[in-house]
């Protein structure tokens, strides 16, 4: 007679909880890229070599998703992890360079002066002057936000997966043996 412990029960559970989190973060970096190449592509974002820092972004993040999905070594899990918080500050960037685009529009409109330098810089932010989508590189920080938390399910889940499987194995030869 064998019977699964309740413990070894609840460490399935888990562990196919993570695996489900992690298969579902690459799913999440995944689209992100297309959507944020989607939308590079759409606005044209390449007539200059600034325009091009997000694709170079796009390029170094679905490299490293690949490289995560294939091998999740610990070396590779730092390198992933510093691409991400690459991206993270190339985001960063983004939405500052599209910001001071937007507020650089503003000086083109006679009543710019008249108003204070914070409901410039919010007119600025959201868009109410200047055509530059300041959350628009948001979506690489979401990207890369998401690939770093990937790194983090990745070491885990093989560590505890190869756990349970040495439960299991010793589990079934005690019974054996009874």
């Amino acid at each position: 007679m064998t019977s699964t412990s309740p413990n070894l029960a609840e460490r399935s559970t888990r562990l196919t909880g993570l695996m489900t989190v992690r298969v579902g973060l690459f799913a999440l970096v995944a689209i992100g890229i297309l959507g944020a190449a989607a939308e590079l592509a759409f606005e044209r974002h390449w007539h200059s070599v600034v325009q091009l820092i997000p694709w170079v972004a796009l390029a170094l993040l679905t490299v490293a998703l690949v490289l995560l999905i294939l091998r999740d070594s610990p070396r590779m899990v730092a390198v992933v992890r510093i691409v991400a918080l690459v991206v993270l500050l190339t985001a960063g960037y983004g939405v500052y360079m599209h910001v001071s685009v937007n507020h650089g529009m503003g000086a083109m409109d006679p009543t710019w002066d008249t108003l204070s330098p914070l409901t410039q810089w919010w007119y600025a932010l959201t868009k109410s002057v200047g055509q530059a989508p300041p959350l628009a590189p948001g979506m690489l920080a979401q990207s890369g936000l998401l690939l770093l938390l990937a790194t983090l399910t990745s070491k885990r889940v093989k560590a505890g997966a190869h756990a349970m499987a040495r439960s299991d194995r010793s589990q079934k030869q005690e019974s054996l043996a009874e």
